[in-house]
């Protein structure tokens, strides 16, 4: 799990950074939002404590936790604007571009994602993109796969993977696409 410990202070020039939470069935996720753009998403942990009372809840938190709730949720980020935040190459904005397509329910390889993103011989690139996605599941690099259908990796717990495609009904079957 990704901690925002110190990091709120990289986005001082966006103007205020709200941490919110949203809570699902798998646990307690954390989401950093300066405005309506959202910075750095934590996918659910099943230790982390349950907020008490209402805090401040952005569309985002909200989608979040209608995305855990089995809902077709479409993400509609900027990503020019979080390209910018973020200060990404443009072959990584062209990447999460690309990535942000992908539609729900779908997987790619990452080499269709680099040819989506115009540059078709930067798959390994484009993989190393998705190993720095500070965004999971609103730009879904769960619904990227290996060249030969094996799910490959996805953060510390490669679990979450394959626990995503299904809750989006991609059919896997021991650690590959069906």
């Amino acid at each position: 799990m990704r901690t925002f410990t110190k990091r709120v202070e990289r986005y001082a020039g966006l103007g205020p950074v709200a941490e919110e939470t949203y809570v699902c069935g798998l646990g307690v996720g954390r989401l950093l939002v300066a405005g309506d753009l959202p910075l750095e998403a934590e996918l659910p942990d099943p230790d982390a404590a349950a907020p008490s009372g209402a805090g401040p809840s952005s569309r985002w938190t909200r989608l979040l936790e209608r995305y855990f709730a089995g809902e077709r949720v479409a993400f509609d980020l900027d990503v020019d604007a979080y390209a910018g935040a973020h200060g990404l190459t443009d072959f990584e904005r062209d990447v999460y571009g690309a990535l942000a397509r992908v539609p729900y329910g779908t997987a790619v390889s990452y080499r269709e994602l680099a040819a989506a993103a115009g540059r078709p011989n930067a798959y390994r690139a484009a993989g190393s993109a998705m190993a720095r996605n500070l965004l999971p599941l609103i730009l879904p690099c769960h619904r990227v796969v290996r060249n030969d259908g094996r799910l490959g990796q996805y953060g510390d717990d490669p679990a979450w993977k394959e626990r995503l495609l299904k809750l989006e009904g991609v059919p896997v079957v021991e650690g590959r696409l069906a």
